[in-house]
């Protein structure tokens, strides 16, 4: 059996223009992928596609994830482009984060629409046509808040849990037409997520999270991602020992229920500090 890979596979990645997506997009082309990157604003495509490997193997596709109503007709231009679609990486997300009290219901309904109602939507406009051809691949990006929640991160934690839910009914549904889902679950990584992220209120967040700032880079991240993808895994978890919590949540719940409740992100980070000095 030849060895599975991304040449001359299609790829459509959505959420293209930073962070994991970029990241993603350049490894794609550069292991000789045939991509569509997607994502609000063109100009920060034009620049992805500027410093890719092979920019004439790459077209751009504008998309808004948030505007629900408009992705059916861009998930069919997408597919038009080049009559196929092998591969969709669904990774456009947005954090809002703030205390559930001080969380408004627009910034619930923004950032299901965009993590998740989205995603649905584009894997519901395809699904038909990768029955046809009797293959085809979505890999979901989701994240260690898909598992459990964390304190201020209420709506982001309920929109990836929600992408679970749906994906891993598709997963149950169409295996048998020869279409995978691969659950992508990050811990965590260096992107500007929460630089670019929103209070309860819908005003910009606007810094780093501490925890973040020594995570993995994308490109490490990207890099293991496109692995677990080859070897067809359900689930992918890309991280440093913050990974080891979705094991510590499912055997001892009421331990890690303890945990989350009392500051996370600072024994996440006490963990790593401490693997570090040890390595």
């Amino acid at each position: 059996m030849s060895k599975r890979s991304f040449k001359e596979k299609v790829c459509w990645i959505v959420g293209a223009s930073s962070g994991i997506g970029e990241s993603l997009a350049k490894e794609l082309n550069r292991q000789g992928a045939i991509c569509i990157i997607s994502a609000r604003h063109e100009e920060n495509l034009r620049t992805v596609k500027s410093q890719c490997f092979n920019p004439d193997n790459v077209k751009i596709l504008k998309c808004d994830v948030e505007e629900t109503d408009a992705l059916p007709a861009i998930a069919e231009a997408a597919w038009r482009l080049h009559g196929n679609i092998d591969y969709v990486f669904l990774n456009a997300g947005i954090a809002v984060r703030d205390l559930i009290v001080n969380t408004q219901t627009p910034m619930i309904v923004k950032s299901m629409n965009t993590n998740f109602l989205g995603a649905a939507v584009i894997a519901r406009t395809l699904l038909p046509h990768m029955i046809a051809q009797g293959t085809g691949h979505f890999v979901v990006t989701s994240s260690i808040s898909g598992k459990y929640g964390f304190p201020k991160l209420s709506a982001y934690a309920a929109s990836k849990h929600a992408l679970h839910g749906f994906f891993e009914s598709l997963r149950a549904e169409h295996d048998k037409d020869g279409i995978r889902v691969i659950m992508v679950i990050p811990g965590l990584v260096k992107t500007g997520i929460s630089l670019h992220g929103l209070k309860g209120d819908g005003s910009s967040y606007g810094k780093m999270q501490e925890s973040l700032k020594t995570g993995l880079s994308p490109e490490v991240c990207a890099l293991r991602i496109l692995k677990g993808v080859l070897k067809n895994k359900n689930e992918v978890i890309v991280g440093g020992v913050e990974r080891f919590t979705i094991l510590l949540n499912r055997l001892f719940p009421s331990l890690m229920a303890f945990i989350i409740r009392n500051h996370p992100m600072q024994k996440l980070k006490a963990l790593r500090l401490k693997k570090a000095t040890q390595s």
